[in-house]
């Protein structure tokens, strides 16, 4: 697999960095927040008030390790 993956703080740029890249090289563009917010049907913020900072790198963990992607930016 061929894959750029970006990573960094949040509101760092990753997600306007990501969809200018992944266009300008003909990459798709996948936003792990984005697949974490659709699994688990709740806001970014929600899930962490929820279930705590560390749980929560647990879901992004698992989410990152199932994407299973070629010629994208992540």
């Amino acid at each position: 697999m061929n894959n750029i993956i970006l990573i960094g703080m949040p509101g760092s740029g990753k997600t306007t960095i990501g969809t200018e890249l992944s266009e300008k090289i003909g990459y798709g563009y996948i936003d792990s927040d984005s697949v974490i917010v659709a699994r688990e049907g709740k806001r970014l913020n929600e899930i962490i008030a929820a279930v705590g900072r560390e749980k929560f790198l647990d879901i992004e963990a698992k989410v990152n390790s199932e994407i299973c992607a070629d010629r994208c930016v992540i």
